[in-house]
């Protein structure tokens, strides 16, 4: 019995480090989150005023910077009267292809409803935006950039750029898009 007793502090120290082991805090990748309001408001980007679509307030729409691997979460409110939708031009949407924004795999947002956008941009390095997939609601705005920075220890083959801007084209007319 004598023995017996002397293996149990070390059991109760195995025991113990395997718990504390199996709980240890794993790390994850960051999120950034954003909340977008889609609103209609008047524009000019021909010169003579127009209904066109705002994010925030804003034409264009915000610029994402973010960081390979980051999970962005974009949680999207519909003010307009009709059906919305974003896609997200270029960003693979992996495993979760209902987060594409396009009619056919995402139902669009109705009017007064919101939907939350969650992905991940793994290894996609570059220049992208996003824009609305729905009606002609492209024409009247309610896009703008999302860039991925790469991570600061992983290698790029060229000199950091001496500064960054991003370049949106559009089309236009001269008269509402609705």
């Amino acid at each position: 019995m004598v023995k017996r007793m002397a293996c149990l502090p070390g059991a109760w120290l195995m025991a113990s480090l395997a718990v504390l082991l199996s709980t240890a805090i794993q790390a994850e990748n960051p999120y950034r989150y954003f909340t977008w309001n889609i609103t209609y408001g008047t524009i000019s980007p021909l010169g003579v005023p127009q209904q066109g679509i705002l994010i925030n307030g804003q034409f264009p729409g915000p610029n994402i910077n973010s960081t390979t691997n980051d999970n962005i979460v974009v949680n999207v409110f519909n003010h307009l009267d009709q059906p919305f939708l974003l896609s997200w031009s270029g960003i693979q949407q992996r495993r979760n292809s209902w987060q594409d924004g396009m009619p056919g795999t995402n139902c669009p947002i109705p009017p007064g409803q919101n939907l939350t956008y969650h992905f991940q941009v793994k290894d996609q390095i570059g220049s992208y935006f996003y824009f609305p997939s729905t009606y002609m609601h492209k024409a009247a705005g309610a896009f703008g950039g999302l860039r991925v920075n790469s991570r600061l220890y992983i290698p790029v083959p060229f000199d950091d750029p001496a500064d960054d801007y991003t370049v949106l084209i559009g089309d236009w007319y001269t008269t509402n898009h609705g």
